[in-house]
């Protein structure tokens, strides 16, 4: 078997993609004053697949069962409601590990850059979202965007920015076995699937 495996073509009836953050908080005891520390960030993937053939319940649950718990990985791409058009951006400068804004290349001088805040991005293997973007390119065609999570390792100026049809990285959040429950209906149901992002 060869990871990461792709998702399977049954679109999820319902889905949760959530960025959990692992952090730690003190408070001065006389003044309440807070610190926090911030070491790492991660998605947690939640899905539930709707009522199906028992035909394709098998296929679902021997793609499952091909991840073989949390060894395997896959690659999911989050269901945006408004995908983007805006294609051949790369970065202008190089990226840094821990940083969460870039700018990013590939518009012409002053154009509409077409960026909304909450939309997905993927940079290498990395899935990102952006928190705020300038309406319009630069002069050069640049724009600067910031983004949730931090990058995790640093990328070349020239990689590419994946706006189109960007995707995350995951494993299975449990290796307890996976199946199905026939209903009062007698049709399989999947139950609910976490995941999280592979880092």
């Amino acid at each position: 078997m060869i990871y990461p495996l792709a998702f399977p073509s049954q679109a999820p009836a319902t889905e949760r993609l959530v960025l959990n953050r692992r952090q730690s908080a003190t408070a001065s005891s006389w003044t309440y004053k807070q610190q926090v520390v911030q070491t790492a960030a991660q998605w947690a993937l939640q899905w539930t697949w709707p009522p199906v053939t028992h035909l394709t319940a098998e296929a679902l649950d021997a793609w499952l069962l091909s991840l073989k718990g949390q060894i395997g990985t896959f690659r999911y791409a989050p269901r945006q409601r408004y995908t983007s058009p805006i294609i051949g951006t790369t970065l202008a400068q190089p990226g840094y590990a821990y940083n969460d804004s870039i700018a990013v290349s590939g518009w012409a001088a002053s154009a509409g850059t077409n960026l909304r805040a909450g939309q997905y991005f993927q940079i290498g293997d990395q899935l990102l979202r952006l928190t705020q973007a300038n309406a319009f390119a630069d002069a050069n065609g640049f724009v600067t965007i910031s983004f949730v999570p931090e990058l995790r390792i640093a990328y070349s100026a020239g990689t590419a920015v994946n706006f189109v049809n960007p995707t995350g990285l995951f494993r299975l959040a449990s290796s307890d076995g996976s199946g199905y429950t026939l209903t009062t209906d007698r049709l399989p149901d999947l139950g609910t699937l976490n995941a999280n992002e592979a880092v």
